[in-house]
């Protein structure tokens, strides 16, 4: 479907004059999204869609009911994705349409108001040196080791390496990135590889080259976009795994506190390898791959990849997921703890919606469904059933 085709059947549908046939079509538009596999970004720019998303729709976003449980997840109509593909984009106008406007947020989740999280992050160099990023002035950081480090105006670090430096730089220097809970971070490596990092994320990284590999290590969640480079694979340990690429996109989701490994690929191939066992496997894009920490074998599945990259593109995605792994994802981006107060149901939950809301607007939204009850103390958020 071209993207005039696109944009005059959502008017007509905003209109409420589809006909029987227009409303087939669309359906079958959106049947094509589930792959997960980059048809959505395809679609998008033949629509003539924006990448980037306001802050505005943001919020009206999240002032709708966008959060359902898993029995209210399988009634889905298309028209609620549709309304979040409108989003991204950039024409809102059939989303206020789709989902009534909520009432004011319950007084238990309104005391002190809890924003998102946002760009921070700790910067350890060689020497030991540490640098507050969110504190730090934009321009260049540091200039040290043939290595000049500058900040962006967007809050991100670019690493580059000098041709001539005047000083030789040191036999092999690494870095440290850390991102804390309620923080997010954007860093372009000396090798040209760019890496997207979630909350309560470690990078160890060189500086210099040994002219062998690019191996980092990671704890956490982080996107890659590799730097093609055939004569020195790009390798990234998170505990017992090991992936070990040429240049290519794929995230990486390692928590010390998760029982797995998950490595999800949207572009080219890795080789992902269990460094206790030996064994490897190949991903191919579409699919991710959980390594155990107490298994011995690599599981690999196709998956809808934008489920795991929803984070670095400013929303969550939930789907099929209990209150306790959803509160997990929460109480990293928002820095809050969780306590739960008696024992939950067996409700499962899915939907998307942005990262850029206050916690007491999501709260909100996940108690008007019913199932969970929320109290906000200070940074801490007691679970109940209802």
């Amino acid at each position: 479907m071209d993207s005039e085709r696109l944009q005059y059947l959502f008017e007509r549908y905003q209109a409420s004059s589809c006909t029987e046939e227009e409303l087939e079509e669309l359906n079958d538009w959106y049947e094509k999204l589930g792959a997960g596999n980059g048809q959505i970004e395809h679609l998008i720019n033949q629509a003539g869609g924006e990448e980037q998303l306001t802050e505005e729709l943001y919020r009206n976003f999240n002032k709708r009911k966008n959060l359902q449980k898993r029995h209210q997840l399988l009634s889905w109509s298309w028209k609620v994705s549709a309304a979040a593909i409108l989003i991204l984009l950039g024409t809102g106008f059939l989303f206020y349409k789709f989902f009534p406007s909520r009432s004011e947020v319950p007084a238990e989740l309104v005391q002190v108001p809890i924003p998102p999280g946002k760009n921070k992050a700790l910067l350890t160099l060689a020497d030991g040196t540490k640098i507050i990023l969110d504190d730090s002035n934009n321009g260049e950081i540091s200039h040290k080791n043939g290595v000049l480090i500058t900040k962006t105006d967007s809050g991100s670090l670019v690493y580059r390496s000098e041709k001539n430096p005047v000083v030789k730089p040191d036999k092999m220097a690494y870095h440290t990135l850390y991102v804390p809970r309620g923080g997010q971070y954007k860093v372009k490596l000396p090798d040209g590889t760019k890496v997207w990092m979630n909350s309560e994320s470690t990078l160890y990284f060189p500086i210099t080259s040994n002219g062998k590999d690019r191996q980092v290590r990671l704890t956490g969640e982080a996107y890659f976009e590799v730097a093609h480079n055939k004569r020195q694979p790009f390798k990234v340990q998170t505990g017992d795994q090991l992936v070990s690429v040429l240049g290519t996109h794929f995230n990486v989701k390692g928590y010390l506190e998760d029982a797995d490994i998950a490595t999800t690929l949207l572009q080219g191939s890795v080789r992902i390898s269990k460094l206790s066992t030996g064994r490897a496997k190949m991903l191919l894009p579409g699919q991710q791959s959980n390594v155990k920490e107490s298994g011995k074998d690599i599981d690999i599945a196709y998956v809808k990849t934008d489920q795991a990259i929803a984070w670095k593109n400013g929303y969550f995605l939930f789907d099929n997921q209990d209150i306790k792994s959803v509160m997990k994802t929460i109480s990293r981006w928002y820095n809050v703890d969780v306590t739960y107060n008696n024992r939950l149901g067996s409700d499962r939950f899915g939907g998307t919606f942005s990262r850029n809301a206050n916690l007491s607007e999501l709260l909100a939204n996940l108690q008007e469904l019913g199932g969970v009850r929320f109290q906000v103390t200070n940074r801490n958020i007691i679970v109940s059933s209802q």
